[in-house]
C-alpha cells in the first residue's frame, strides 16, 4: 500500500470522476477528503489539514476555474508547500503548458490509468509529474 495513510484532498465537482479517482487512492491505503469548490470549501480544506497533495481539477461551473481556485490555496500559509497536481480532461497541449507556468507540481490527464497512484506518490515524494497520455 504505496500510499498508507497519505492524506489526499481532491478538488472535483462530478461525482463520477471523484470516484474514479479516489478509489485507487484509498485501495492504496490513502485517506482522502473532497468537495466540490464552494463557500464551505476552503473551511473544509483547513479541518483536512495536515495534507500530503491536493488534487485539482480545472474545469468547473459558474467562470470558476481550478486556476483560480490554486490561486487562493496559495494564499494560505500552512498550504504553500503542499504539492497541487491538476487532474483533468482539458487539453494537455494548452493547459499542461499554463499549469507549469502557474507554478503547480504536475499535471494528469483523465481518464487516469494504470499509474495514477505511481505518479501520486512521485509527487507526495517532491518529484513533479507531468503526464498527458
Amino acid at each position: 500500500m504505496i500510499l498508507r495513510n497519505k492524506r489526499i484532498f481532491i478538488f472535483e465537482d462530478d461525482a463520477f470522476n471523484l470516484a474514479i479517482i479516489s478509489v485507487p487512492l484509498r485501495r492504496e491505503g490513502a485517506i482522502v477528503m473532497y468537495s466540490r469548490w464552494g463557500a464551505e470549501a476552503k473551511t473544509h480544506l483547513l479541518n483536512s489539514l495536515p495534507l500530503d497533495i491536493i488534487l485539482l481539477d480545472l474545469m468547473y461551473p459558474d467562470d470558476i476555474t481550478g486556476y483560480d481556485i490554486y490561486e487562493q490555496i496559495r494564499e494560505i500559509p500552512e498550504l504553500k508547500s503542499v504539492p497541487v497536481i491538476v487532474v483533468t480532461a482539458a487539453d494537455p497541449d494548452t493547459e499542461m503548458i499554463r499549469a507549469r507556468d502557474k507554478g503547480l507540481s504536475g499535471f494528469i490527464s483523465k481518464p487516469i490509468d494504470k499509474h495514477f497512484v505511481d505518479y501520486i506518490a512521485q509527487a507526495i515524494d517532491g518529484k513533479p509529474v507531468w503526464e498527458a497520455d
